[in-house]
């Protein structure tokens, strides 16, 4: 099922690329691309960002350029988030004995903004190389397989706030590459499946504090200039 969200929201990007560029007179670029990276989580089972977590993770997106300093980026992304209390020594991680895996996918609406006066043209005087930063809303679909098998888990459309940044890079007046780490805040606490429910003989947990998860990438863009049609 979440595939197949994955598959309708990548359709819609791709609709309203090519809606966008065929009415909007007045933009002049839009890029479309594809990044490959790691995703990672953060929660009950270990509250740091933990490198023997990382997990496949994939992104597209459509991005806006208004100016060489403003960008709007819509993006969906499909990753994995895993995490598993045996890989910690505590005396609630062996109690516990926690586990689970989860299969995500999300899409957001993010504003981007360069700290360089980033140029999309072989003659513009701006810089071909721009660190960002980026904040913005989205909405999350996941699917857990966890330790406990009386609880299942598969929301759609939790809220999750975006926030992080990275680099750009511009070859020539169409190709960009950039890295980027997103650290997306959400507003539930069953990620991991470690959850409090009355009764339970292990429900070990801070209901205080949510889950978060992580996206780090690299990606390639292709901008589109606009045709002016002669009248």
């Amino acid at each position: 099922m979440i595939l197949t969200f994955f598959q309708k929201i990548g359709g819609f990007f791709l609709s309203i690329f090519f809606i966008y560029s065929s009415f909007q007179a007045s933009a002049q670029k839009h890029e479309l691309g594809f990044g490959l990276g790691g995703s990672n989580y953060s929660g009950d089972i270990v509250k740091l960002v933990d490198v023997r977590n990382f997990r496949p993770a994939g992104q597209l997106y459509f991005r806006l350029n208004f100016s060489p300093a403003v960008c709007l980026k819509f993006a969906t992304s499909l990753g994995v988030l895993t995490a598993s209390d045996s890989k910690y020594n505590s005396p609630i991680a062996d109690y516990r004995k926690a586990s689970f895996s989860t299969l995500y996918n999300d899409v957001n609406v993010m504003v981007e903004y360069n700290f360089l006066d980033f140029a999309y043209t072989e003659k513009s005087n701006g810089e071909h190389f721009s660190p960002y930063i980026t904040v913005g809303f989205g909405l999350l679909n996941y699917k857990s397989t966890i330790s406990d098998p009386d609880y299942k888990v598969n929301t759609l459309a939790q809220p999750v706030i975006p926030l992080g940044g990275g680099f750009k890079y511009r070859t020539n007046a169409h190709w960009i590459f950039s890295f980027q780490f997103i650290a997306n805040k959400t507003f539930t606490d069953s990620i991991d499946g470690i959850y409090n429910q009355k009764g339970s003989a292990k429900s070990i947990t801070n209901t205080h504090d949510k889950d978060w998860y992580y996206y780090s990438g690299v990606s390639v863009g292709y901008v589109f200039w606009k045709v002016v049609c002669p009248r």
